[in-house]
């Protein structure tokens, strides 16, 4: 994959206050599809908004990791790194770093300025931070974990499975598994997973966002697609956090992409999200998709 930009879009910035899914909000939307019947729209608005701000975020901290893994590759005077981390600084910072485990020493980070988008590398030996070593060292042990874990596939022909660890709270720790791809014209949804630990390094919840790998693949086109679409089972009504960073990740920043959709089978409508205005919405008439 080209892994060269070093900035990111104003749509991928806006709205970065996080309001992650909150667990009332499911119990409700879950209870309405107990009855085989649609939310109210005020349930589903409310959904895809918190859907859409954990994508943004998601997105934010893989690009990160993208972006700093290459230029690590080609500007740090002491590639000796075996983990990255990313976190937010504060609110209108994220910070990346490259760790020397057996030194416990940062020798490359990445910054990403929130308000501009703009990601500027320091080539820098430096000690860690309080904070930065356990970090470092939780991370370690949640990565270890998760790896010990069945029901966890990598789709090699496709790449590799790509970690992030995001802090959602002092007591809540999510760390997610998206398919990676070094293929060109190729959108790698689905086998997509999360893991929540909490402040003990307990596994509280686990999710696989998908039951299969569902890949747009227009490698047999010429040029690029505009818009992609793929369907979501009852158990899966909604579109996915995961959905939307890897459409942030390949189909926007790479094929330069504004819309996709899924069709939910538990709702009969399509959602589609809309990377410009960083909104998603509802469809019931097919014959508005095409």
């Amino acid at each position: 994959m080209g892994r060269n930009r070093h900035t990111l879009s104003r749509m991928a910035i806006k709205n970065i206050t996080l309001r992650f899914i909150v667990t009332i909000v499911f119990a409700v939307v879950f209870s309405c599809l107990s009855f085989a019947q649609r939310p109210a729209m005020h349930v589903i608005d409310a959904v895809n908004d918190s859907v859409i701000d954990e994508g943004n975020n998601l997105y934010l901290h893989d690009k990160l990791n993208w972006v700093m893994s290459d230029a690590y590759k080609q500007m740090c005077s002491s590639k000796t790194a075996s983990l990255s981390v990313v976190g937010q600084l504060n609110d209108t910072l994220m910070s990346g770093i490259m760790i020397d485990v057996d030194q416990m020493k940062c020798v490359f980070e990445c910054r990403l300025n929130l308000n501009t988008g703009e990601i500027e590398p320091f080539d820098l030996v430096r000690g860690l931070t309080p904070k930065e070593i356990s970090r470092a060292e939780r991370q370690l042990t949640l990565l270890d974990k998760v790896s010990a874990l069945d029901g966890i596939y990598n789709i090699e022909e496709a790449g590799n499975l790509n970690a992030d660890v995001v802090e959602i709270s002092p007591s809540l720790t999510r760390v997610y598994l998206l398919q990676g791809t070094d293929k060109s014209k190729l959108i790698p949804f689905g086998n997509d997973y999360s893991f929540d630990f909490d402040a003990a390094g307990n596994l509280i919840t686990r999710r696989k966002y998908h039951n299969s790998f569902i890949p747009i693949d227009f490698g047999s086109k010429e040029g690029n697609i505009h818009k992609c679409t793929h369907s979501h089972l009852d158990d899966n009504p909604y579109i996915t956090t995961t959905d939307i960073a890897t459409f942030l990740l390949y189909g926007h920043d790479l094929y330069g992409m504004k819309t996709f959709s899924i069709y939910s089978k538990a709702f009969s409508c399509y959602f589609t999200y809309n990377a410009d205005t960083a909104t998603i919405i509802l469809v019931d008439d097919e014959e508005s998709m095409k």
